[in-house]
């Protein structure tokens, strides 16, 4: 079933691949530095990959949103003692936000027409009476 304008949990998205962004800017402005930075480079690179990739999958798959955004969030966390303090807490933050906002996020439910307007067709009378042989 095709995803329709505005059936997107977009703000999620957005703070989720924006802290992945951050996370993943200060390590590679000078990738000849990457080797002196160490563990906490190589994993603040990876976690912004993971987290890039949970904005994919919240983008392309709405309706599984809540296990990307989950992810977002254990991510998140992970960048703290792992990755310069979480991006310098800013990529901390931008990850639990769209966690949370892909986690809060509910698919626009399918209109249920009401009693009135529900269209009621008569029912065609075929002039035939034999139910009624009496």
């Amino acid at each position: 079933m095709p995803v329709r304008n505005g059936r997107r949990p977009v703000a999620a998205t957005v703070c989720t691949a924006a802290s992945g962004a951050e996370l993943g800017y200060f390590p590679l402005a000078d990738p000849g530095l990457l080797p002196v930075q160490g563990t906490s480079g190589a994993t603040a690179v990876m976690l912004a990959v993971a987290l890039a990739g949970c904005a994919v999958h919240m983008w392309t798959r709405p309706a599984r949103a809540a296990y990307s955004g989950s992810a977002a969030i254990a991510l998140g966390l992970l960048s703290y003692p792992l990755a310069n303090l979480g991006g310098f807490l800013l990529g901390l933050f931008l990850a639990l936000l769209g966690g949370s906002l892909a986690l809060a996020w509910q698919p626009p439910l399918a209109h249920v027409p009401t009693p009135w307007e529900a269209q009621t067709e008569p029912v065609p009378h075929t002039g035939d009476d034999a139910g009624n042989s009496r």
